[in-house]
């Protein structure tokens, strides 16, 4: 049987990238976006596009109800950041915004998704961070609500790990680096193709062994 993935934030960026390399594999995919109209890439792969807007928590169980089908792999991808990169431009409304979208939508869709997970033969859960993220080795000059927030995420994946992996749920942070995409910029070192190919052979040789891990693209463990 073929593995089930599920992709948010798939129209565009990294999640697009997800879709694309995964549904070259021969996986089934779920991806996730707020406006079916607008996966046109997605779609074209083959994927079988879903409406979410993962800053939207209370459609989450309806939503699981609505695909009634195990999932394999959970990629926790969408993403938001903003333009507060200093103290003085910090407001309750960004933290929140960036916080619902990055944080809440992560840990609430997992939550809803779970009994699907739990029907699925590899029962993994990855949460896209960042080594903006990382309290030991982030640079700072970013977005104060989109670090705190990927930090918020990495602590989810602990939590989750120290929870669930008992019962077989595997759960990572992966740090994709800083690519070339609509948030990263055309300075990004990294091309999203070359990143998410190596993501997506960490994530189809992951395992228990790996729960509570925080990985980069390159296979090495990040500073928490």
């Amino acid at each position: 049987m073929r593995q089930a993935y599920l992709i948010t934030g798939a129209s565009r960026g990294l999640g697009a990238e997800f879709v694309r390399q995964l549904r070259e594999r021969g996986y089934s995919v779920f991806a996730a976006v707020r406006d079916p109209g607008a996966a046109g890439e997605a779609a074209r792969a083959g994927a079988r596009v879903v409406r979410l807007d993962v800053a939207r928590p209370e459609t989450f169980d309806a939503f699981a109800r609505s695909l009634d089908a195990p999932v394999d792999v959970l990629v926790n991808n969408a993403g938001i950041a903003a333009d507060d990169a200093s103290v003085q431009s910090l407001t309750a409304e960004t933290m929140e915004r960036v916080f619902r979208t990055n944080v809440f939508g992560p840990a609430l869709l997992t939550k809803a998704l779970l009994p699907l997970l739990r029907r699925g033969k590899r029962k993994v859960v990855v949460n896209m961070s960042s080594g903006l993220g990382s309290l030991a080795a982030t640079p700072g000059g970013f977005s104060y609500a989109y670090c705190a927030s990927k930090s918020a995420l990495n602590m989810l994946t602990v939590l989750m790990h120290r929870e669930l992996s008992g019962s077989g749920v595997t759960v990572v942070s992966l740090d994709p680096g800083w690519n070339r995409t609509d948030m990263g910029g055309a300075a990004a070192p990294l091309d999203p193709g070359d990143s998410v190919r190596a993501m997506v052979a960490i994530l189809d040789r992951i395992g228990p062994a790996e729960s509570g891990m925080f990985l980069g693209y390159d296979g090495q463990q990040r500073a928490w």
